[in-house]
């Protein structure tokens, strides 16, 4: 699965990145679904790995006779490029990500990974959501010292 997300200007501008948290409880969403799935299957196990990216898209109707919804860009290929170099049953992504993800998550660092048409990045996984308390103080630390979590990198 390959997932990016699209921000407004308006929602960057005023740091609001809540749509990518949003969006990575979805990840989780969707690894949880497919264990269930699992269970139920008759000895059939499906894998999945997930790339994760976060950015500007382009995105418009294909088509003439069968019309299709579809994203591209720079942003879409990096999370596709997450996904091909991931491992089975995680969630990867860019260093570049971690500012809008690390007070909700927690995002072990993979190591660098060669990637097609970008060379070696800086990944990590998304391993599991933050305690809600451990959450609501990472963010309070950070509204008190007026930081937006996009401002600092902490990896």
């Amino acid at each position: 699965a390959v997932v990016s997300t699209q921000s407004t200007g308006e929602q960057t501008k005023q740091g609001n990145h809540e749509h990518v948290i949003h969006l990575m409880d979805f990840c989780f969403k969707i690894l949880e679904t497919l264990r269930e799935f699992n269970k139920y299957t008759l000895g059939t196990k499906f894998l999945m790995k997930i790339g994760f990216n976060y950015g500007p898209v382009t995105d418009g109707i294909i088509g003439q006779n069968k019309v299709l919804y579809d994203i591209w860009g720079d942003t879409v290929n990096l999370s596709s490029r997450m996904m091909s170099t991931g491992k089975e049953g995680k969630i990867q992504l860019p260093a570049e990500c971690v500012p809008f993800l690390i007070d909700h998550f927690k995002l072990p660092k993979r190591g660098r990974v060669a990637i097609k048409g970008k060379g070696e990045m800086l990944t990590h996984f998304c391993t599991e959501r933050k305690p809600e308390s451990q959450i609501k103080q990472n963010v309070e630390a950070r509204s008190s010292k007026n930081i937006n979590s996009a401002d600092t990198i902490v990896l």
